[in-house]
């Protein structure tokens, strides 16, 4: 083989191999935009972006003594739509241990959630609920509930000893009420 065969065979060899080295950035590249847009949206999806903080207390018993928090917690705000009043306590969630929560099918929930000890994540099976309970923080998150069944409420932040035993039930019926 002579010099300048040598040399154009060098050539066409490394233009393929130029070629593939872009074509191999090209594809990982796609690939990691990809990943990390399904990420993204599974973390959305799936977890939801959905706290937000309605109020911050400097005591961190405040929200325990407040009246919204007395009582059965759940509220009627309209004509398919309650508000949920959650507190976490080593170990159980007030109301929806004890007694479970019994709403219609359709409706709209404004859940809002403290802590009256320690951190706790309030979540709700099957939905896109997802936040962390907080002593002296009360966030708040609102859901439809479209399907009638049954919802675990389970604390998803470990807490202590008990962690595993912190479930409440929401129970949806199959129609809304009149």
């Amino acid at each position: 083989m002579n010099r300048t065969t040598h040399d154009a065979f060098e050539h066409r060899f490394h233009d393929a191999a130029h070629r593939h080295e872009r074509a191999w950035v090209f594809i990982s590249v796609v690939m990691i935009a990809v990943l990390f847009i399904a990420a993204v949206y599974l973390v959305v999806h799936d977890y939801g972006v959905v706290a937000k903080t309605t109020r911050i207390y400097a005591d961190p018993n405040t929200p325990a003594t407040l009246a919204d928090f007395q009582g059965s917690g759940v509220k009627q705000t309209g004509p398919n739509s309650y508000s949920v009043y959650e507190m976490g306590r080593i170990w159980s969630w007030t109301p929806g241990t004890a007694t479970p929560l019994t709403l219609p099918a359709g409706a709209h929930v404004t859940f809002y959630v403290t802590s009256g000890d320690v951190l706790h994540g309030f979540e709700i099976q099957g939905t896109s609920i997802n936040l962390t309970a907080i002593p002296g923080v009360v966030g708040h998150v609102s859901y439809t509930f479209d399907k009638p069944g049954v919802y675990y409420i389970i604390c998803n932040e470990y807490c202590g000893a008990g962690h595993q035993a912190m479930i409440g039930k929401i129970i949806i019926t199959g129609r809304a009420h009149a």
